[in-house]
């Protein structure tokens, strides 16, 4: 997710100049989706504890999945779904009224991370396991967000607590020359562990900061060579700036670890994909939607919009803009419809720093993802949709995921857009 100014920490930074066009598709049914872009000026950066024995049967087979929403407080399981296993690590803290930034900041948490799980859920994907780190919070508090967003959907997942904060700058020993390492490892890091075990291989869905994977790698390096890929919410193409709607954001999951992230693009050869926030700011989801969730007569939807309330009455408060983007439901996305996003190899140049100290309008802590960087190790880098058709089949997707319904159209403030792939991230 990447996280807004805050009153206590204005905890944004921009990462280069260049330009953003936060774009959101939606359409009406039976008509073309209308492109509709936000501000697009060229900016500048002054302006467990239980571990289980027994598998979940995957989803259903492959193909074109069809909604089929579930009344009550069911989980929703579409035909199509994925079978690829998955661990999600996440610092879901959706429900909370306050204690953003891993509790250092009134703000109430980001919600992204528990539409990003209701996502892949609804498509079928063979969700093993949800990790919880700190990050949006504190981590005892996020665990509790996580299960109960977990029960709202219905779903039997083991929610399993993993980091409390962020690994140190360097590695460290004693005087006597004793490693550490190992004071990492958590019940998270060993459910990882004993999941890759049981599966001989599973895709670990990282949209929270990256801390309980870098040290799985470190400490089980034997279990990470099992994992298929690490899908993770991070980084930007080096001339992206972090605004939407004139609002200052921060590359969050990356600063709020950069260690972690670097050690597993430069010390592990893991197949890597960033969902960077060229892609996840694009086709954000009409506050008044989200809200109306709130209202809903089914359950589930209701749960959503009730718990999503805290951010967005926060968001309207900072006078955010019309629309908010679920970052995270990106990396979910490119489980279920990966040839809906423009991807493709790059390498990468990191600046780290110590955690969670990046500010607005500084660019000395980054994660880059380039075609143009050939000097490291190549992973995969996702910068945008392919069509206004794919951003607009995403949206609505994260919504009936939850039970909501379709997307009104809308126009938040911003151009009016025409269907290019400049809108959409073909580059």
């Amino acid at each position: 997710m990447w996280k807004m100014g805050l009153p206590t920490f204005r905890s944004a930074s921009t990462v280069a100049v260049g330009v953003l066009a936060c774009t959101v598709a939606v359409g009406v049914a039976g008509s073309a989706p209308q492109a509709i872009a936000g501000p697009t000026t060229p900016l500048t950066p002054e302006g467990l504890s239980t571990v289980r024995d027994d598998a979940r049967a995957p989803g259903g087979g492959h193909g074109v999945p069809s909604y089929r929403l579930v009344e009550g407080n069911e989980a929703r399981h579409l035909d199509g779904g994925q079978n690829e296993p998955v661990v999600f690590s996440t610092d879901m803290s959706m429900g909370l009224t306050t204690g953003a930034r891993n509790g250092m900041s009134t703000a109430p948490p980001d919600i992204d991370d528990s539409y990003a799980l209701a996502l892949a859920l609804a498509h079928g994907i063979d969700v093993r396991g949800v990790v919880v780190t700190m990050g949006n919070s504190m981590v005892k508090p996020t665990v509790v967000t996580a299960q109960e967003t977990v029960a709202a959907l219905g779903a039997d997942v083991p929610v399993v607590q993993g980091a409390e904060v962020w690994l140190p700058v360097e590695a460290q020993q004693t005087t006597s020359g004793d490693d550490l390492t190992g004071t990492c490892v958590n019940d998270g890091v060993r459910f990882m562990a004993h999941e890759l075990r049981q599966t001989g291989g599973l895709t670990i869905m990282a949209i929270g900061p990256l801390t309980d994977v870098a040290c799985l790698a470190m400490n089980f390096p034997a279990e990470a060579a099992l994992i298929n890929r690490i899908v993770a919410l991070v980084g930007s193409k080096p001339a992206t700036v972090f605004e939407i709607f004139g609002t200052p954001l921060v590359d969050f999951n990356y600063i709020m670890d950069p260690r972690a992230e670097q050690i597993i693009l430069e010390e592990t050869t893991i197949p890597f994909t960033a969902i960077t926030f060229d892609l996840s700011s694009l086709a954000p989801i009409p506050i008044p939607e989200l809200e109306g969730l709130a209202s809903s007569a089914d359950p589930t939807a209701r749960f959503f919009g009730q718990a999503s309330m805290p951010r967005l009455d926060y968001l309207k408060e900072s006078d955010f803009g019309p629309a908010y983007p679920i970052f995270d439901a990106a990396a979910a996305w490119h489980l279920i419809r990966p040839e809906d996003q423009v991807c493709q190899k790059a390498g990468y140049r990191l600046a780290t720093g110590s955690p969670a100290t990046a500010q607005a309008g500084e660019t000395d802590i980054h994660d880059w993802f380039s075609p143009e960087f050939t000097d490291t190790r190549q992973v995969v880098s996702c910068t945008g949709f392919t069509s206004p058709e794919a951003a607009a089949r995403y949206q609505q997707a994260i919504l009936q995921a939850v039970g909501g319904g379709s997307v009104a159209t809308t126009e938040p403030s911003g151009r009016v857009g025409d269907s290019s792939a400049e809108l959409y991230g073909e580059r």
